[in-house]
């Protein structure tokens, strides 16, 4: 009677006990945390007619709330840079920023328990499509002008104004994808991955000093953006 009863008590419990190994993945990611690191070429758009490729260099942090939903702190450094159209209003612009935004990967996130443990099967294209994500934040930005001439030629009464340095406050907008170099197979899951990540970046300028140059005159109604596209190696851990 004893052994019926253990045998109908270890049928009831065996459900429970499948759930616990075999049930829902958790939403906490195994490889939490990335760090990347990018370069690329840099354009600025505001009050210049000219535009002219600048640099920049970027190392960035995030941390996984859940399975394709991340925070990271982006710092960057780099060149701006722009010519005036006549050629005395000039800018470049040796510039350092830090941004703190969140990334959003949809198909990493809408992504059943099973697709994602079995993710490794599918080819490289469909993990790299997998690995689109877009991106928001705000920042801040400080500028190091040189260059900038603030006045036009002697016959004129117009003035250019502008700041040579300077705290402006952006807002971020990202598009990017990560090409994997790593393999995700159970047998061959390290402690580490790497990615490979081709990142297209718009900041917003809440001011107009990206440039160099503001004021409320002719030639000097648009407030600044400036774009960054970078290539950069991804490791998360």
């Amino acid at each position: 009677m004893k052994r019926d009863h253990l045998l109908i008590l270890l049928l009831l419990a065996s459900p429970f006990f499948g759930r616990a190994q075999y049930g829902e993945e958790s939403p906490i990611p195994y490889f939490r945390y990335s760090v990347t690191a990018g370069l690329g070429p840099t354009l600025m758009y505001g009050d210049l007619e000219k535009k002219q490729l600048g640099g920049g260099v970027v190392l960035r942090g995030n941390y996984f709330l859940t399975h394709g939903v991340s925070l990271g702190l982006e710092l960057q450094e780099g060149i701006l840079r722009g010519q005036g159209n006549p050629v005395e209003r000039n800018s470049t612009n040796l510039y350092h920023a830090a941004m703190l935004g969140v990334n959003f990967q949809p198909v990493k996130f809408l992504q059943d328990d099973h697709k994602r443990l079995i993710e490794y099967r599918e080819s490289f294209g469909k993990r790299t499509l997998n690995s689109v994500y877009v991106g928001a934040g705000v920042g801040a930005l400080y500028s190091f002008q040189w260059d900038g001439v603030r006045s036009r030629e002697e016959e004129t009464d117009a003035v250019f104004y502008g700041k040579s340095n300077g705290l402006s406050y952006l807002v971020s907008t990202n598009l990017g994808i990560e090409i994997p170099l790593h393999s995700l197979k159970p047998d061959l899951l390290d402690s580490y991955i790497w990615n490979l990540v081709v990142n297209g970046q718009l900041n917003f300028a809440l001011d107009d000093e990206l440039d160099g140059y503001s004021g409320d005159y002719e030639g000097n109604e648009n407030r600044d953006v400036y774009g960054l596209l970078y290539l950069g190696i991804n490791l998360r851990f």
